[in-house]
């Protein structure tokens, strides 16, 4: 059939060549089985090697979840062509068929990994018959010794419904909260943290939402790499406030908890967005070399179309991975010290101090880790030798200089990100690595968001005159973008005076005085009130308290609300 399909022009379709991959991997599927079969029914000796199992196990879960998934594409082929037959020939083109057969041979070589990672887990020390004529978990799972939950979990996930499966994940361990031992347990040194953290996630919030909304509304930013830029702001800001904002709770409250529920979330989001930051950078690279290798092609195969495909990848993926390294935190089993050892729900802290289940989550996460990164890194270190490449074959002095500072952004986040991202996960977890790791884990969750807007700003041209022209005239410029130039040529005054309160040199200074100090004691006494009131509320009569709650959180949240919904011209912008 396969030979048939390649040979004859006429089967030349996507429909026989998807047939041609099921064809393949019918023929792997078998091989995989039936050679072993015939040989133990010729031979005396019916056994197989320990590593020859782990083998066949692999590749019988991998190329079952390859055919299933090649059935499904070919019916989403069945369906293009009968309902969509005019459009069928450009819809389901070359490019798109190999992408769409690539995704059951990726998924299918990951699950498994994952599944004979579990098998691997298992440990046998009684009877080695096998009751089957291959390798089959069912039989395997009755052999073992030793806890099987966590294989017959991972096997039923995907027979099972997932309310059913969550329902099985919240009743794994007894352990209900964990202790957040925080980043120190001096009290001087936990308000000084919250104060200086408070301001780098302000500043990170600020910074990451203006370069996204400066992109949305400005023309001059809609291109490829701005695209890319907004997404990965949009991916700083969920990566902050996934830990910074309990981060923060902790630092001035007695009770420094979090819920068992509560830390795999973070641990989902957390690992989630560090691998979509990541390949959101190699896509950067991707775009960079797009650009100064082939600019006449640029725009054309760099389209909207490619761009959003380009840009789900690093979501999809992300999200996948998180889940299966999420699943194998939850196998972890806590049976004493529920203390963790960090100021997040970090990998290398839970590790060291779960009870069992630590040999699996251990080596998938550095497995993972090594060559997610790896991958990532590949993608942007071979993007870059081109770069390299097509600069110095330019001629002009003035293009090479203008191409190393369109790559300097890029290189900058790469360079801190990634060098973080090594130093925290490439290493077995310590006593000495986890405390190493939480300073290391201060800087790329609080620090690297807050830089990046800044790295991509103050050494961008197009972004700076964006922001300048914004900063005076947003809402003119949306409106009218071909008139900017003339509205900022309006006037020719570039400052005022301000004559201020009185002219009189005396009392300028009493008056300096008084308001520097007016000043002073506002700060302080705001703050002070604001600590107090949160770190001593029990202590304060219901009446004072709710006054307070309604005057610091309902008032805030009311108050756009009143100013926009009751303002005509609010609503119309």
């Amino acid at each position: 059939m396969i030979i048939l399909i390649w040979v004859h022009v006429r089967l030349h379709t996507p429909m026989y060549f998807f047939l041609s991959h099921l064809s393949f991997v019918d023929l792997c599927f078998s091989s995989n089985v039936t050679p072993k079969m015939l040989e133990i029914f010729l031979s005396e000796r019916k056994t197989i090697s320990y590593s020859a199992c782990l083998v066949q196990c692999y590749f019988f879960i991998a190329l079952v979840h390859v055919e299933i998934y090649i059935l499904a594409v070919m019916a989403l082929d069945r369906y293009m062509a009968i309902c969509n037959p005019l459009l069928y020939g450009s819809k389901m083109s070359r490019r798109v068929c190999a992408s769409l057969i690539t995704v059951p041979y990726v998924y299918g070589a990951l699950t498994g990994l994952m599944e004979t990672m579990w098998t691997y887990s298992l440990v046998f020390c009684g009877p080695n018959e096998i009751n089957h004529f291959y390798c089959a978990d069912p039989p395997l799972i009755k052999l073992a010794c030793s806890d099987t939950y966590n294989k017959e979990l991972s096997m039923f996930t995907k027979c099972i419904s997932a309310w059913i499966t969550f329902k099985k994940m919240l009743t794994f361990t007894d352990v209900t909260e964990f202790i957040l031992l925080g980043l120190t347990s001096r009290p001087e040194l936990q308000l000084l943290f919250f104060v200086v953290f408070l301001l780098v996630y302000i500043v990170t919030l600020v910074g990451d939402v203006g370069v996204i909304i400066l992109i949305r509304i400005s023309p001059q930013l809609i291109s490829p790499i701005y695209f890319s830029l907004s997404h990965l702001s949009f991916a700083d800001v969920w990566f902050s406030s996934n830990v910074t904002p309990k981060m923060l709770e902790n630092l001035i409250s007695e009770t420094k908890t979090i819920s068992y529920p509560g830390c795999i979330v973070q641990c989902f989001f957390f690992i989630a967005f560090v691998h979509v930051e990541v390949f959101i950078l190699a896509v950067m690279a991707f775009d960079r070399y797009m650009a100064i290798g082939n600019p006449l092609l640029y725009g054309s195969r760099v389209s909207r179309i490619v761009c959003i495909r380009l840009i789900s990848f690093p979501y999809v993926y992300g999200f996948f991975i998180s889940f299966i390294s999420t699943l194998w935190t939850h196998g972890l089993y806590f049976c004493g010290n529920i203390e963790i050892n960090h100021f997040y729900c970090a990998d290398p802290a839970l590790i060291k101090m779960a009870c069992t289940g630590t040999f699996i989550k251990e080596y998938t996460m550095l497995t993972l880790a090594g060559l997610n990164f790896s991958y990532s890194l590949l993608v942007i270190i071979i993007s870059y030798i081109f770069i390299l490449i097509a600069i110095l074959r330019m001629r002009s002095a003035e293009g090479r200089k203008k191409a190393f500072s369109t790559c300097g952004s890029h290189l900058t986040a790469v360079t801190i990100f990634y060098g973080t991202l090594f130093f925290m996960y490439l290493r077995s977890p310590t006593e000495e690595s986890v405390e190493q790791g939480k300073m290391v884990a201060v800087f790329y969750t609080t620090v690297i968001p807050m830089l990046n807007p800044m790295i991509y700003s103050l050494r961008n041209k197009d972004v700076k005159e964006t922001m300048s022209k914004a900063v005076i005239f947003t809402g003119i410029c949306n409106s009218h973008p071909p008139r900017t130039e003339k509205m900022l040529n309006v006037t020719d005054v570039t400052e005022f005076i301000l004559l201020g309160l009185t002219s009189r040199r005396e009392w300028q200074v009493l008056f300096f005085i008084t308001f520097l100090l007016v000043y002073i004691i506002t700060v302080v006494g705001n703050i002070s009130m604001i600590m107090l009131i949160k770190v001593n509320s029990h202590e304060e009569s219901c009446e004072r308290e709710n006054g307070w709650c309604f005057y610091t959180t309902v008032i805030p949240y009311v108050n756009p609300m009143i100013y926009s919904l009751r303002n005509k011209d609010v609503k119309e912008a």
